[in-house]
């Protein structure tokens, strides 16, 4: 196996346990492929092969237009899990960092409290403390997405 499908591998196996609602949305979108033009085909150097396929089967041949799907490359997936988590981090720290500065200026209590106390147990959120845990979440997501080895390169 080659080092990227391992560490596709290794990604998703984590994802899976510890995120698992982001990992099925990135297999899923892994499973459909990416859509490219004719052109784009031409400069992946796939472009003769599809076309010779096509004209096995006597299918009009792949214009610049054109779209096809083709799967992702294994450095593809792992670049799509590196954006994923990035703007993961970043959605959470930015949602909790307005939730708490809109608390603050219209001066409302900074603990927020869901659920109905008469149905269920009330969980309190202290927005104070999930914006300074999401902002060290970031900091430290853009820390290791920043320590990135090139193939043929070891930690």
């Amino acid at each position: 196996m080659a080092v990227a499908d391992q560490q596709y591998a290794d990604l998703m196996e984590q994802l899976k346990a510890k995120l698992p609602d982001l990992a099925e949305q990135l297999d899923q979108e892994f499973r459909q492929g990416r859509a490219v033009s004719g052109e784009r085909l031409k400069q992946e150097g796939t472009f003769a092969e599809r076309a010779g396929r096509l004209a096995d089967t006597d299918l009009p041949a792949l214009r610049k237009s054109d779209i096809a799907v083709v799967p992702y490359t294994s450095e593809e997936q792992i670049e799509l899990i590196r954006e994923a988590l990035l703007t993961l981090a970043e959605t959470m720290y930015a949602s909790r960092s307005v939730l708490l500065k809109t608390a603050v200026e219209r001066q409302t209590n900074t603990t927020v409290a869901f659920g109905d106390p008469e149905l269920e147990s009330v969980v309190h959120i202290d927005l104070p403390g999930e914006a300074e845990r999401a902002s060290a979440a970031l900091q430290v997501t853009r820390a290791l997405l920043a320590t990135r080895t090139e193939p043929g390169e070891s930690r």
